[in-house]
């Protein structure tokens, strides 16, 4: 027995249909931009974790302050609760990555209309933008686990800002976070196609009922 799916070819039918494919497509960018978050959050803990812990193994690196602050601890060893990195780094990441700014689909002024070049530029301006928000997240997490002098001299791994330390290293994201990253990506470009069909369904509309 075959059965037939029944399509209607009415206009404005077919408009709701694209309008509903282009918010599921929105909610899907929504999600992945939360496993972002959530990845990166993943990073940079292991990252703070593996750098303050050579760091203590190796006062004077070159990465880090010689006056590390880790409170009573004998040589080669930290007190750093490990069950406190997690959360104090996880707030540190919502408040740099969970951005409208940083996320196209969320702005509500969404133009479909733009030439393929001018995407390529909003993903590499995006990506930029991630990736300065990283260091951001690295400078002010190293932060939480140190004292600094007062007059010391500027490490040249760190560059200081208006409320804190910027990573200025080159930074790698987890393959996880280039994962993601790409995904978002991708179906940007779907939202990008389904936004576009979208307005030429509604033009064509308008265009009948004139």
């Amino acid at each position: 027995m075959v059965i037939e799916t029944f399509i209607s070819d009415d206009p404005r039918e077919k408009l709701n249909r694209t309008r509903e494919r282009f918010e599921a497509a929105r909610e899907k960018m929504e999600l992945e931009t939360l496993v972002f978050i959530e990845v990166t959050k993943q990073f940079a803990s292991e990252w703070i974790q593996r750098e303050i812990e050579m760091a203590v193994r190796s006062p004077g690196s070159a990465n880090f302050p010689e006056n590390l602050s880790f409170g009573d601890r004998n040589p080669g060893e930290t007190n750093l609760d490990l069950k406190e990195l997690h959360p104090k780094i996880s707030e540190i990441v919502e408040a740099q990555l969970n951005r409208d700014d940083y996320w196209i689909h969320r702005n509500a002024l969404f133009q479909p209309d733009i030439s393929r070049d001018y995407l390529e530029f909003k993903k590499e301006k995006t990506r930029k933008e991630l990736t300065s928000s990283v260091r951001i997240i690295l400078g002010r997490a190293t932060e939480i686990f140190w004292t600094l002098e007062e007059g010391e001299p500027e490490n040249k791994a760190w560059v200081k800002e208006p409320g804190g330390r910027k990573y200025a290293c080159f930074v790698r994201f987890s393959d996880e976070m280039t994962a993601s990253l790409n995904r978002y990506f991708a179906m940007l470009e779907e939202l990008f196609i389904l936004g576009h069909e979208m307005k030429q369904e509604m033009l064509s509309l308008e265009g009948k009922k004139a």
